[in-house]
């Protein structure tokens, strides 16, 4: 089990932060610190960043009552042989802090940003805060818009104020990430490993046996969508219905994280 895991941290999105371009290390800790404030962020307060496209796969998210739980890790992580297994192990979305006087050019931030996120293939969200810009950098970052989000020069309440709604947005957009890719699991499957699988070709006999699995493995998954959404009761639907498909297919090492789930 990796340091500090508990029955909590299932419920965790893993964030990368990454520092893009110059960013002097109190500066990077300063802005780092800002964020740490922001690790639990309330269903209520982001429903104005989130569009429902089609009937979400959540239908017990406890809008009045719930949040959205979030790991910051600064300089991120290297990916996880189980990340499909648990996939609070994923890093689901990357943060790049930028200080824009130390990177006075904004089209290699965006480069630099750009490859550093190609390192995290599991992310689905990302945003590259970029503080303190000149008047021209203002200009500039404005007409380029996309995932680079521009921190004007202000005091500590009102950077404060600003992170808070950058981080309702990123809450947002995960949510919809996860009701995407749980309505797309349960109408197509996916494909789901651990290394205890084998790695070989398979014979005849283990593809029908996988094939089988594949279910119960999928419902396991959303089961873990569902705790990241920050909806506990449709995740224990889930793992409920992983557990007796786990069973039924003899998928012991599934069925045993379901029930961890």
């Amino acid at each position: 089990m990796e340091p500090g895991v508990s029955i909590e941290t299932s419920s965790m999105i893993r964030v990368a932060v990454l520092p893009i371009g110059e960013v002097p290390p109190t500066l990077l800790r300063d802005y780092f610190s800002m964020l740490l404030r922001y690790q639990t962020i309330l269903l209520s307060a982001i429903s104005s960043f989130y569009t429902e496209h089609q009937k979400s796969p959540f239908a017990h998210q406890p809008w009045d009552s719930g949040s959205l739980r979030f790991k910051f890790i600064l300089g991120g992580a290297p990916p996880s042989p189980w990340e499909d297994f648990q996939s609070n192990r994923k890093i689901l979305a990357i943060i790049g802090i930028c200080h824009c006087p130390s990177s006075p050019d904004l089209d290699t931030v965006v480069s630099q940003f750009s490859a550093a996120c190609k390192g995290f293939s599991s992310a689905l969200v990302e945003r590259c805060f970029a503080f303190c810009p000149g008047d021209s950098q203002l200009e500039d970052g404005s007409r380029k818009g996309g995932n680079l989000m521009l921190f004007p020069p202000a005091d500590r309440d009102t950077q404060e104020l600003h992170l808070q709604t950058m981080m309702q947005d990123i809450a947002a957009s995960l949510l919809m990430k996860f009701e995407k890719w749980v309505l797309q699991a349960e109408s197509t499957g996916t494909i789901l490993k651990t290394p205890l699988d084998s790695q070989s070709s398979l014979s005849s006999e283990e593809v029908i046996k996988a094939k089988k699995r594949r279910l119960g493995r999928a419902q396991k998954t959303i089961g873990d969508y569902c705790l990241l959404a920050g909806s506990p009761v449709d995740a224990n639907a889930h793992y409920t219905t992983a557990l007796e498909l786990s069973r039924l297919t003899g998928d012991f090492f599934w069925l045993a994280g379901a029930l961890e789930g």
